[in-house]
């Protein structure tokens, strides 16, 4: 592509006055100094590119784009991060977790809901932006959190990406987390590194409905949560956003394997209990696409934990929360390996199984 065509993109979508050039500069290997607390410019840059590569250099914006930058990127931590934790045993175990492009498919982004809410508590202030969700109950949702005299977090998480607060010291509150009515989801947080500072930080909070068909009848609440005073009269108080309304589901796509169904869609993948037994141990998620390559989900022997979460909900099903989006239309398989028990008599033997769901 052409510097002028770009330059001509950025000034269609009425970008900042000299967003342009800079990245020109950038592209030529000039330095660039960001001011405040500006989201990074890929973030600003992807939907422009993306209109004028779409439509042969004529320019038009895409709605939310800096959306999947920002919650499907790599929130500042390059292509991975490694690290690693101690067992009881004292063994230690090293993982690693790859992060996507936040390059996303147009056809999502009409799933993208604008949130615009805040919280405030406690001196902070809690802004929920954009939320996509998928019909398994599944999404992310992308939220910025300050105070002016600093966010008490823990810094040693924020290395591997994960945002954690300290709920109980004082001028500190909880971790944000996520309600559908009054049934909490299953949420984890991200700091985005290069655009926080010690006073604001951006971030994504990713998560899971406990039960996707009772989340699907409510509306969604964010809350905070925070303790004031020491000892007996410590007292705990929380604040939440205005209830927000889902208006679109991605939707999602069935695979099979015999009798037993998968549901994927590019947030998330959701297996069922029943299928696998309540002794189940899942070692291994692997998608196949129609080129032959693979995206590693969990593998345990390798290591590799390229998910946010994954847990079993209430009503049973295994659900994994993918650190990269999930090209569901060129899904070729879905394979699932793991070891559940089989008793005979008192002796219970660990048996390997493979599913494999096309």
């Amino acid at each position: 592509m052409k510097s002028n065509q770009i330059k001509q993109a950025f000034e269609s979508v009425q970008a900042d006055s000299d967003l342009a050039d800079r990245v020109l500069y950038a592209a030529a290997g000039e330095p660039l100094r960001r001011k405040g607390h500006a989201k990074p410019l890929y973030v600003a840059v992807i939907g422009c590119l993306a209109g004028v590569l779409a439509t042969g250099g004529v320019a038009y914006a895409v709605v939310n784009s800096s959306y999947f930058a920002s919650a499907w990127g790599n929130h500042g931590n390059g292509e991975s991060v490694t690290w690693t934790n101690g067992g009881s045993s004292g063994t230690k175990y090293t993982y690693t977790r790859e992060f996507g492009d936040g390059i996303a498919p147009q056809s999502l982004e009409g799933a993208v809901q604008k949130v615009n809410l805040s919280v405030e508590g406690n001196g902070y202030t809690l802004d929920i932006h954009d939320m996509a969700i998928d019909k398994n109950g599944c999404g992310a949702v992308t939220f910025t959190l300050s105070n002016p005299n600093g966010v008490n977090y823990y810094k040693p998480a924020a290395e591997t990406g994960e945002l954690v607060l300290y709920g109980e010291e004082e001028q500190g509150i909880g971790t944000p987390d996520m309600k559908f009515g009054e049934e909490w989801a299953d949420t984890r947080c991200t700091i985005d590194k290069d655009t926080s500072s010690d006073t604001v930080i951006n971030g994504t909070m990713y998560f899971a409905s406990m039960d996707r068909e009772r989340g699907f009848q409510h509306a969604v609440t964010w809350n905070i949560q925070w303790t004031e005073g020491e000892g007996e009269s410590a007292r705990q108080f929380k604040a939440s956003t205005p209830e927000f309304s889902v208006g679109a589901y991605v939707d999602t796509k069935e695979l099979r394997s015999g009798d037993s169904s998968l549901e994927i869609s590019p947030f998330s993948i959701q297996t069922h209990i029943d299928d696998l037994g309540i002794d189940a141990v899942t070692k291994k998620l692997t998608v196949t696409y129609k080129d032959g390559s693979e995206q590693i989900i969990e593998d345990d022997d390798a290591g590799a934990f390229n998910l946010y979460f994954s847990y079993t909900r209430n009503s049973g099903e295994n659900i994994w929360v993918p650190t990269r989006l999930i090209n569901v239309d060129q899904v070729v398989s879905v394979t699932l390996e793991g070891t559940r028990c089989t008793s005979t008599g008192e002796t219970e033997t660990e048996v390997p199984f493979t599913i494999v769901y096309s």
